[in-house]
């Protein structure tokens, strides 16, 4: 599979052993405004802030009714922020007491993924500022992601804002 942006909007392409080429598979793909999956490592819970914490239980027990949305982490950002692409949600990788700084590196991890996201009508955020609008200071430097579907993105953003106002 490769997926692909020259600057307008999403193409996914799969390649065809048969004749060595990649066929036009899924054209101008555009993300759903609010999926049903959120996926993050939870394995680092214990280094979690106390607002991501609060974010993934309101995610398995909405105290609205609603259905809770589905857990899916594979450990691989690019499978991750595929399935996140094409059914919707929300990919998390923030920020915790191991790494304060994040732990995905921005310019080979970060961009080109909230490069695609964008460019298919999602959203890419640290939590505090958008992915793409970031001046890097490093080849390796490492920062927050947090991306997927806009509604989802933008819900996550009023959660972290409104629990730091309370702290």
């Amino acid at each position: 599979m490769l997926v692909f942006s020259a600057g307008n909007g999403v193409n996914c392409f799969m390649l065809d052993p048969a004749i060595g080429e990649f066929i036009l598979v899924n054209k101008n793909v555009t993300m759903k405004k609010k999926g049903n999956i959120y996926s993050i490592n939870e394995g680092y819970s214990k280094y979690f802030d106390p607002a991501i914490l609060e974010y993934i239980k309101q995610k398995k027990c909405p105290k609205d009714g609603s259905a809770p949305y589905g857990a899916r982490y594979i450990g691989s950002m690019v499978a991750d922020v595929h399935r996140t692409l094409m059914y919707g949600g929300i990919f998390l990788y923030p920020a915790n007491t191991k790494s304060p700084q994040g732990k995905l590196r921005l310019l080979y991890e970060g961009n080109p993924m909230a490069y695609i996201i964008e460019q298919a009508g999602g959203m890419a955020t640290t939590g505090t500022k958008n992915v793409l609008d970031i001046v890097p200071e490093s080849i390796h430097q490492r920062e927050p992601i947090v991306l997927g579907s806009r509604d989802d993105v933008l819900e996550y953003l009023e959660h972290v804002k409104r629990c730091a106002k309370i702290i």
